[in-house]
């Protein structure tokens, strides 16, 4: 029996197949399992003719990434050029040219983020070399498979061919597969994952064994697996509005959680509706941000609370003054005036005891272009003197 179980997550509505039992590793942004048995090697056409190949000594080749994918909390996005090289590596910074090897995965010799299939001087001068190629077919479906097939430099021409794999899963997984790991010679720098200088990195080397050691029985397949991390965004105040998510383009108007990837930056953007304001986030992880949308590097489950109140202070429109009550707007009010006021709730009790005529017109949207709806007073209005003519207005 396949020795998987099925855990649906919230990360880009992926559903994401686990080895079962407990993690090996973990750098707190990726989990790191082998999975046993090893699952059936992937490959490629392995043409070294196809434009997406390269073949030779310290040789790379460019590939455009299909669709959006994100490795340490960094999106990069569909089209993004990734570097391969014959080393062994997979490089994230489009600026790299030439191959590298033998570095250390804190560091990555300050050349960016990068999957170290395996870490040491290879070559396929002789034979094989780096190809790439996207799938979709199920049940798997879309994903990147790099496949190396190389030949360690001490072992250059030897026909000592080694074949390993990094398989790109659109949902931030990444599995490495050692098929056939031949050489005599071959040394191992530490191989793995890493977001770069300083940065965070995860080492399947240390963690179980050297490359050269890994095939030495059969097949041997590794997983590293992005830990999500909540988003979780309570709605809050007298007034009513919405937080969306970037970069998952949801969003929510009531209490809510979202679920990203570790290490990437998310984005909360309160939006007000009509007749309220955002009056800022209150609670939690964006506090810092007032008013402003809220940008968050996650590193574990964040919380906080968006609130919207009711924009009291422009509810009342006179000749284009604002005022937040309708006494406060008639008493200021010159005979013959227009009093607008938006199809919303008033709680007040109006008294009219001026020598004047008003009007009280509406109720208006937010922008007092269009009637839309009744005027809802929850109180009384009370007339002592003048005229008071009241168009849309309920009372209750």
């Amino acid at each position: 029996m396949s020795k998987y179980i099925i855990i649906i997550a919230v990360i880009y509505s992926m559903v994401i197949l686990l080895p079962t039992g407990s993690s090996a590793a973990t750098d707190n942004i990726y989990t790191l399992d082998e999975i046993t048995p090893a699952p059936t090697w992937e490959g490629t056409t392995g043409n070294r003719l196809q434009s997406s190949s390269t073949y030779g000594d310290e040789s790379v080749v460019t590939f455009n990434l299909p669709w959006d994918f994100v490795f340490y909390g960094h999106t990069y996005s569909a089209g993004t050029p990734v570097i391969l090289d014959t080393n062994g590596n997979i490089w994230f910074n489009s600026n790299i040219s030439t191959s590298a090897h033998s570095f250390g995965l804190d560091t990555t010799a300050g050349r960016g983020p990068v999957i170290a299939a395996w870490n040491d001087d290879l070559s396929s001068a002789y034979y094989g070399g780096v190809f790439v190629q996207h799938k979709t077919d199920l049940p798997l479906g879309e994903r990147v498979v790099v496949e190396w097939q190389t030949e360690t430099q001490a072992d250059e021409g030897l026909f000592a061919p080694n074949s390993f794999e990094t398989i790109l899963f659109k949902d931030g997984r990444i599995r490495t597969d050692y098929q056939s790991i031949k050489t005599t010679q071959g040394a191992d720098a530490g191989s793995g994952i890493s977001k770069g200088a300083n940065g965070s990195y995860l080492s399947v080397t240390s963690n179980f064994t050297q490359v050269p050691a890994m095939t030495t029985t059969s097949p041997r397949s590794f997983l590293y697996t992005p830990i999500p991390a909540a988003v979780n965004v309570t709605i809050n105040g007298s007034g009513s509005g919405s937080v969306s998510f970037s970069p998952s383009n949801s969003a929510c108007n009531s209490n809510c959680s979202e679920n990203f990837l570790r290490s990437q930056q998310v984005t909360l953007n309160p939006a007000a509706s009509s007749y309220s304001l955002f009056t800022g986030w209150t609670v939690g992880a964006c506090t810092g941000f007032i008013t402003t949308p809220c940008i968050l590097t996650l590193n574990a489950d964040a919380t906080t609370t968006a609130t919207f109140d009711k924009d009291t202070a422009h509810q009342v429109n006179v000749n284009g003054v604002y005022y937040s009550t309708i006494q406060a707007a008639y008493n200021a009010a010159a005979d013959g005036a227009n009093i607008k006021l938006w199809a919303t709730d008033y709680s007040e009790t109006v008294t009219c005891s001026s020598s004047k005529t008003v009007t009280f017109n509406g109720g208006y949207d937010s922008t007092y272009a269009t009637v839309v709806g009744p005027i809802i007073l929850n109180g009384s209005l009370i007339i002592k003197n003048g005229k008071v003519i009241a168009n849309g207005l309920t009372i209750r």
